[in-house]
């Protein structure tokens, strides 16, 4: 009963903490199980885009991939850089999977993307998952970093300019958790 007392207390802690990042952000993306585990986050920080660090989020997130052993993803957007950044690591054998849903592969099927793919069809360490439903999150789970963004509000738009971030061994493994939630939704694609 006191560990239940205990993660509350946490789950309380974590939510006012960040409550300007939660009140701006369109929760229902994340599964209501990691919902009640919130609290794994505490050891966070939000990032923000400013004045002249106007890609401070994006800076982060490529830079983890850079340093990552192996690269769990939801990618709710798809940019050049991201895909440049995966590909690297994936010709450097580093093991990764990523999930999207159905209007990210529909973009994934355009140039430059569809050719940045093709050159990945035989590496084994890599794996690209759909889901048929759209994700509301956008998420980076590595040995060593956690990197989650939410669409704003609304749900409509997904947000670049804010993220929260962590090196904790908690907030990655609640990462990891969400990544095998969805994973377990999603239908692995065979490249054409």
């Amino acid at each position: 009963m006191a560990s239940g007392i205990a993660d509350s207390f946490i789950t309380f802690w974590t939510i006012n903490k960040f409550k300007h990042f939660w009140l701006r952000h369109y929760l229902e993306g994340i599964p209501s199980p990691l919902l009640k585990e919130i609290g794994c986050l505490y050891e966070s920080e939000v990032l923000k885009n400013r004045g002249m660090e106007i890609l401070n989020v994006y800076n982060n997130q490529l830079k983890m991939i850079k340093e990552a052993d192996h690269i769990y993803g939801i990618s709710s957007a798809v940019t050049e850089g991201y895909a440049d950044s995966i590909s690297e690591r994936v010709k450097e054998g580093i093991p990764i999977e990523l999930i999207v849903p159905l209007h990210v592969a529909g973009e994934l099927k355009l140039s430059p993307y569809v050719e940045k793919l093709a050159a990945l069809k035989n590496h084994e360490n890599f794996k690209l998952m759909v889901m048929d439903e759209d994700i509301k999150v956008g998420l980076i789970v590595t040995d060593k970093h956690l990197s989650l963004s939410l669409y704003k509000k609304e749900g409509i738009e997904y947000d670049i300019s804010t993220g929260l971030f962590s090196s904790d061994s908690k907030a990655i493994e609640w990462g990891e958790m969400l990544f095998w939630y969805c994973k377990g939704k999603a239908d692995f694609t065979k490249f054409q």
